[in-house]
């Protein structure tokens, strides 16, 4: 399911102009592969909507 929301989200974004890919993992499959990262501050988080 996290893998097709991803998609779809992704899909989303790049009709929107963005680059975006789904990752084949997840974050956790990004750190793992020695990726960059940065932190985000507190107060950018945001709660994203969730697709039924």
């Amino acid at each position: 399911m996290r893998e097709a929301t991803s998609a779809r989200v992704a899909h989303l974004l790049r009709e929107k102009g963005f680059n975006a890919f789904v990752l084949v993992g997840g974050f956790a499959a990004w750190r793992k592969a020695g990726q960059a990262t940065e932190p985000v501050p507190r107060d950018d988080l945001v709660k994203l909507p969730t697709f039924t």
